[in-house]
C-alpha cells in the first residue's frame, strides 16, 4: 500500500471520528443549554379573603329579589332534543317586552315613519289572504 494512500485513509477515518464524537458533544450542550434556559414557574398564592354567607345572599336578593325562580313545565316542540331544549329555555326567558323598560319603534327617533309603520303594522290578514290562495 502506497505512503499517500494510507495517509488518505487515515485522515478519512480520523475525520469521521472527530465528526462523532462532535455531534455527541454538540447534542449534549444542547441538552445542557435547553435545561438552563427553561424557565422556571413560580405560583404566588394569596391569602383569601372568605365573603360572608350574610352578604352573599343580600346581594343575590337585590339582584334576583325574594320570590322563587318559577319553571315553567317542559313542552316538546320539536324531535330534536337540543333544539326543544333551546326552545324551552327561549319560552321561559323574559324577552323585555312587556315592560316598561322596553323601547317602542314609535318611540325610535330615528327611523324613518314609513319603515316604523312596516313594522309596526298587522299582517294577520295578508297572511290569512295568503293561505287561502294557498289553498290551506
Amino acid at each position: 500500500m502506497k505512503a499517500k494512500t494510507f495517509e488518505n485513509l487515515i485522515r478519512k477515518v480520523v475525520r469521521e471520528e472527530i465528526d462523532y464524537a462532535l455531534r455527541r458533544e454538540i447534542k449534549t450542550l444542547k441538552e445542557d443549554l435547553r435545561d438552563e434556559l427553561k424557565p422556571s414557574i413560580t405560583e404566588h398564592t394569596e391569602r383569601m379573603v372568605e365573603v360572608p354567607e350574610i352578604t352573599k345572599n343580600s346581594l343575590r336578593e337585590k339582584i334576583m329579589g325574594n320570590e322563587p325562580i318559577k319553571q315553567r313545565p317542559q313542552q316538546n316542540y320539536t324531535s330534536n332534543g337540543a333544539l326543544n331544549d333551546l326552545l324551552n329555555e327561549t319560552a321561559q326567558g323574559d324577552t323585555n317586552t312587556q315592560t316598561a323598560m322596553a323601547p317602542s319603534i314609535t318611540e325610535t327617533t330615528n327611523i324613518p315613519d314609513p319603515i316604523a309603520k312596516a313594522v309596526t303594522r298587522d299582517y294577520s290578514d295578508l297572511m290569512k289572504a295568503i293561505s287561502k290562495k294557498k289553498g290551506r
